[in-house]
């Protein structure tokens, strides 16, 4: 029966092989939404700030606390959007040089375009899911505050 165990094995590990990697794209789209989300509201956002200068100007009444809210959100905008990009490099098996800004695998030691020394990346891949989820609830959390 060596050759029939065999069988059953090699079809339960590329079983499992594709789940991981359909599991792996599941993942991959959510945050891409969820990057494509935010970089919306970044839009709507500095709309909004736009407007809020422009009657602030026209009416000479100046609204530091309001201004100071509106960038505040746009600040925390911004770095919910940089932890959906790392969660999509760790994804993808991506790092971004820190010198240059240009993606590579992140098993280079050195940046292919640069040279620069590239950082070790110390959480295992197996962490982007939590990344996704943190995100997912950061996302919501803002859509139910709205």
């Amino acid at each position: 029966m060596g050759f029939l165990d065999d069988v059953i094995n090699t079809t339960k590990n590329v079983a499992a092989t594709a789940g991981k990697k359909t599991d792996e794209a599941v993942q991959l789209s959510k945050l891409k939404i969820k990057e494509s989300q935010l970089n919306n509201d970044i839009k709507n956002k500095y709309e909004k700030l736009g407007e809020m200068i422009y009657q602030m100007a026209k009416s000479d009444k100046k609204d530091d606390n309001a201004f100071a809210l509106m960038v505040s959100e746009i600040d925390d905008c911004f770095a919910r959007l940089a932890e959906i990009t790392e969660s999509i490099d760790r994804l993808k098996g991506e790092i971004a040089c820190p010198n240059c800004g240009k993606k590579t695998k992140d098993e280079n030691a050195y940046c292919p375009s640069c040279g620069t020394k590239l950082p070790v990346r110390e959480e295992p891949a197996a962490e982007a899911p939590e990344a996704s989820a943190e995100a997912e609830s950061d996302n919501t959390d803002k859509k139910d505050g709205e």
